[in-house]
């Protein structure tokens, strides 16, 4: 029966796809992980010799394209392609998000991984990140941090942060990094934790500096702004990342053959030096295995985070 059954799994790889493969984005269409995604597709349909479609399905906080996937047929037609909101936060924020992360999907492979930087604005007397430390330190709930909204991934970078750093910042949630532009190169708002490129255009202005870096490796595109490490600052040393994970029950030869083409795909040499450039981002093409560990590491460290500081979905 074993060996009937390995047989049929072998001939369903063999035959997949037979037709387009649909990735969703549980976010609307602009964004860093739509860019990202659609930076990948066409390359990765190639190797999988069919066209990848994506579908962007923003709502709730991602739980709406979330949970698209997980009532999704477990064929390897229908994919979720999703970052640390719906793969290790959202659950956490809501008694009731939906779907379980750990048994309505199965991993396929994390795609990237981005830093955090701690971006204030210039006007500020610091001219690196101790220096904004003891000057904070000296002004408890006088200095406000943007995030993209209460419970994302921002907001909690900023209150690992101040809990690592020992300072009393406000958060101010927004809509969004674009709709928190103009309080930040004014100076009303004077710092956000976030991901390098929405901000970048702003560094080169000269409206806001990076002082350090979440990530164990220097910024591609901010190369002189110190990592967590040289900073002294270990705890705050994390990372964004992108994943692939599929409906639970999806046949193992499949998600084989889905992570050894994204692996292949990610392994271009054009790619990655795109994706650098651009995004900041290093491809990484995981195995399922390496990607499970992740997810769960993450699940469980954001999830203390938010238990700590009493943090509420909205």
């Amino acid at each position: 029966m074993l060996i009937v059954l390995c047989m049929i799994s072998t001939a369903v790889a063999q035959e997949f796809p037979a037709r387009p493969v649909r990735v969703v984005i549980p976010f609307p269409p602009g964004g860093s992980i739509d860019i990202v995604a659609r930076s990948i597709s066409q390359r990765w349909g190639a190797q999988l010799g069919q066209q990848i479609v994506i579908d962007n399905r923003g709502g709730a906080g991602g739980a709406l394209g979330t949970s698209v996937v997980k009532f999704a047929a477990p064929d390897g037609y229908t994919l979720l392609y999703g970052n640390a909101g719906p793969l290790a936060i959202a659950p956490h924020l809501s008694p009731n998000p939906g779907y379980d992360l750990f048994k309505d999907f199965v991993p396929v492979s994390q795609v990237t991984s981005s830093p955090f930087v701690v971006f204030i604005f210039t006007g500020l007397p610091a001219a690196n990140v101790q220096e904004f430390i003891a000057y904070a330190r000296q002004r408890p709930g006088q200095i406000n941090y943007a995030s993209s909204g209460v419970g994302s991934g921002l907001h909690l970078m900023g209150e690992l942060f101040k809990s690592v750093a020992v300072v009393d910042l406000v958060h101010v949630p927004f809509k969004g990094m674009g709709q928190a532009t103009p309080e930040l190169v004014s100076g009303r708002v004077q710092v956000a934790i976030s991901t390098v490129p929405g901000i970048l255009p702003h560094v080169k202005t000269g409206r806001m500096k990076g002082i350090v870096s979440s990530g164990i490796r220097r910024s591609s595109l901010l190369p002189e702004v110190p990592t967590c490490m040289e900073a002294k600052l270990p705890g705050f040393c994390s990372a964004s990342f992108h994943g692939i994970v599929a409906p639970t029950k999806t046949p193992k030869a499949i998600i084989a053959k889905l992570q050894q083409t994204l692996a292949v795909t990610l392994s271009n040499q054009e790619l990655r030096d795109q994706l650098a450039a651009r995004e900041d981002s290093e491809a990484i093409g995981s195995t399922p295995e390496e990607f499970g560990k992740l997810m769960r590491s993450e699940y469980d460290r954001w999830g203390k985070i938010i238990k700590t500081h009493g943090i509420k979905g909205e």
